[in-house]
């Protein structure tokens, strides 16, 4: 099934839901990274989550996503589009946990900690920036935590991966279900008796539902269908970005290069894209820096 992302109102307007499936860029996620099977489920909710988030922002603005907490995994990072594109990466991908209640342990592995969303503007505008402690460390809760703490945003918000014995990731997705202005609490506590009895997101997926089955399953078949897109796992890095970051070092520091190893190698964090300048580059590079 392809990825994609879908968003819908029901209640009269009075509820907003997004779905995803996102199998195939979890899986892409984990190959570029290497990731043992508990931070692949880590970094797959954290992609699902942000993707999620960002479909409810400004088209012009960008939405990232910090996990930091005391945990072996350490941190995740994610960040996305509103159009649909999403990266990210852990600070330790070999980090691999025994299941907790037959499920991998995303919270004992991230920890104790604090949730830091930011929603950055892609041209002109003020950055907004907001830190919540982490309630679980499960990723889906904490970002219903945060809807509700800085945005006074009543949300339901699952996440989930399911990793195969071989490591591949089977199947991933989520929802994001909301109160919206004028919310009757009937309507939100029928939402809610749903949202208790359907499966947990990886396994709707497992069973073949669609974004907007995963929709009807959540709020009943009376949903207005806002639209349906794909997502995708997109890096913004490029051989253009890496030269003006070694231009933005200053002279000195190319010169330094130059004298020692005579060529750079950058790996980007968020997709492991490697590139590697040689000695020509970096003495164009050092010209650039002198203009």
């Amino acid at each position: 099934m392809a990825d994609r992302l879908a968003r819908a109102l029901a209640y009269g307007g009075t509820v907003g839901a997004l779905a995803a499936v996102t199998t195939g860029l979890v899986e892409e996620a984990r190959r570029r990274h290497g990731t043992a099977p508990t931070a692949t489920a880590a970094l797959g909710r954290a992609l699902t989550g942000a993707l999620l988030l960002a479909a409810t922002i400004k088209r012009d603005e960008r939405l990232s996503l910090e996990f930091s907490g005391d945990g072996p995994l350490r941190g995740v990072l994610a960040d996305a589009t509103p159009d649909g594109d999403a990266r990210g990466f852990v600070l330790r991908p070999g980090t691999h946990l025994p299941p907790r209640r037959g499920k991998l342990d995303v919270g004992g592995a991230l920890g104790r900690g604090l949730l830091c969303v930011m929603r950055v503007p892609l041209a002109d505008g003020a950055l907004y920036r907001s830190v919540v402690p982490l309630e679980s460390g499960e990723i889906g809760a904490d970002l219903a935590g945060y809807l509700l703490a800085s945005e006074q945003t009543r949300a339901a918000v699952g996440v989930g991966v399911f990793v195969d014995t071989d490591g591949r990731v089977v199947a991933a997705g989520g929802y994001l279900v909301q109160a919206l202005p004028g919310a009757a609490d009937q309507a939100l506590d029928a939402v809610a008796s749903r949202i208790e009895r359907v499966a947990t997101p990886s396994e709707l997926v497992r069973d073949g539902l669609g974004p907007v089955d995963m929709l009807q399953a959540l709020v009943g078949d009376e949903l207005s269908l806002l639209g349906e897109r794909p997502v995708r796992f997109r890096c913004r890095c490029s051989r253009e970005r890496v030269a003006a970051a070694i231009v933005a070092m200053g002279r000195a520091e190319i010169e330094s290069v130059l004298a020692t190893d005579r060529h750079a190698d950058v790996t980007c964090e968020f997709c492991s894209t490697r590139y590697e300048l040689n000695e020509r580059d970096l003495q164009g590079l050092l010209e650039a820096a002198a203009g």
